[in-house]
């Protein structure tokens, strides 16, 4: 896996509630370079005049508070519950930030990069974003764990978080995908270990 660029660019990625947002602050916590493509996202959708523009096309202006930040909860409901919406904004939303995903990797300080840096996204298959890194690491739990810790952290029904599990790739294919797999079923210093491991690992991969 080693590659004329001199660090590794791996993703991270997982189905909801299975935890790839806290392995990557272990990630972080080691050093080394998170790179969110659901933040650039975000971000994108309330800077960019060209998406800001399409949102409302799809969605309405409700698609924004007045103070022109994102109405992540209105977007949310809408995409979750009509396909064909969610498929709109993606195609709007996932080339650019590929792209500036890309642009970042390309320009970070050599000393940042190496010997990896990670690209955290829950996304990463459905967007194609896979396809411009040299591995994935796929985060995973059973569904009823997940279900479990999204009640507890959200709030929201079992009917509606089942409704955001349909809206992306199965964490099964997720598994299957994936160049390795997190399982994430146990305690944080379990999910330490196992980072700790994967960090180790990378950095001899790279060299």
């Amino acid at each position: 896996m080693r590659n004329d660029r001199g660090y590794l660019r791996v993703g991270v990625t997982g189905g909801i509630g299975a935890g790839k947002s806290e392995v990557c602050a272990l990630f972080a916590g080691r050093g080394r370079v998170v790179l969110s493509a659901d933040r650039v996202a975000r971000e994108m959708m309330e800077s960019d005049p060209a998406i800001v523009s399409g949102v409302r096309r799809l969605f309405g202006a409700e698609a924004y508070h007045p103070d022109g930040t994102l109405n992540r909860e209105f977007v949310a409901h809408a995409i979750f519950g009509d396909p064909r919406q969610r498929k709109q904004l993606d195609a709007m939303v996932h080339p650019p930030v590929i792209n500036s995903l890309l642009h970042t990797l390309d320009t970070l300080p050599p000393e940042q990069r190496a010997p990896y840096t990670i690209v955290e996204a829950a996304l990463l298959y459905e967007s194609g974003m896979h396809r411009s890194l040299d591995a994935v690491i796929v985060v995973h739990a059973s569904e009823a764990l997940r279900v479990e810790r999204l009640l507890k952290r959200e709030g929201s029904s079992r009917a509606e978080i089942l409704k955001r599990f349909r809206a992306q790739l199965p964490a099964g294919e997720k598994r299957e995908l994936g160049d390795f797999v997190i399982l994430n079923e146990g305690s944080l210093a379990s999910l330490r270990e196992k980072v700790v491991f994967f960090d180790m690992l990378l950095t001899r991969m790279a060299g």
